[in-house]
């Protein structure tokens, strides 16, 4: 989180009665403006550090404007979601380093067993993603469903031995799916979350999630040094403009 603030106890010795009265508001407008400034260079490192950033993640970061009661605007990440994790859990890896949290998903898989304690995911190779790269929600809730990973208090139904049969039978114009827990190839493919394929030609496999043993971030978003370098370059200019606008509508 980034406080801006200003400190014109100097400039202030300098100033006319008629300045005066108007420095809170021109610093408060300043102060505003320049937060606004650094709010959008922050959206702008997110899209370059992320590649293909969801609209959830690239609109995380909230200003809270100064007034000329409180010369302090706030810019951050949004801590607080109704249904999601929030962003500033899902960006803290990103920020300051370590390790990332689980995501919901993954949570739920840990739940029922399918992923083994200390392992995160990465989607495999044949895992269907969406615009973002991520893997797709309908492919996760087939799998959630298929190990029965979802609260028995949620909306989402879970699969039973019938409906996976289903799933694996296909139809005509769809081969049948299962999932599986392993490492095909006797252990020479990769621990994971595979799919096997099953048609009249026979059976393949798959991967859809690979399971990693740690999800390391070193820290990528340097958003103090964003907003300081934006708060050098732009508040003492946006400052005197705002004063010069304060000058011209005092009464």
């Amino acid at each position: 989180m980034i406080e801006v603030k200003a400190d014109f106890s100097q400039l202030l010795e300098k100033m006319t009665t008629l300045q005066m009265k108007q420095i809170p508001f021109a610093m408060s407008l300043a102060i505003n403006r320049t937060a606004k400034k650094i709010k959008e260079a922050q959206e702008r490192e997110i899209k370059d550090v992320f590649d293909r950033p969801t609209p959830y993640i690239q609109n995380s970061v909230f200003l809270k404007p100064s007034t000329k009661n409180d010369l302090t605007a706030i810019v951050g990440i949004k801590d607080q979601s109704v249904k999601a994790v929030p962003p500033s859990k899902i960006l803290s890896a990103e920020i300051v380093g370590g390790e990332r949290r689980l995501k919901r998903f993954e949570r739920a898989l840990r739940a029922v067993g399918a992923l083994p304690p200390g392992y995160f995911t990465r989607p495999g190779e044949g895992a269907a993603l969406d615009a973002y790269g991520n893997i797709s929600k309908g492919q996760i809730n087939q799998m959630l469903a298929y190990f029965q990973a979802f609260p028995e208090a949620g909306y989402k139904a879970n699969s039973t031995a019938e409906s996976r049969a289903k799933l694996k039978r296909g139809t005509k114009a769809k081969m049948g799916i299962s999932y599986f827990v392993g490492a095909p190839g006797g252990g020479k493919l990769p621990l994971g979350i595979w799919q096997r394929i099953h048609s009249g030609f026979g059976t393949a496999v798959r991967p859809i999630l690979i399971f990693i043993p740690t999800a390391l971030y070193e820290a990528t978003l340097d958003f103090r040094f964003v907003a300081e370098s934006v708060i050098e370059k732009e508040f003492y200019g946006e400052f005197n403009k705002a004063l010069v606008e304060a000058m011209r509508t005092a009464k």
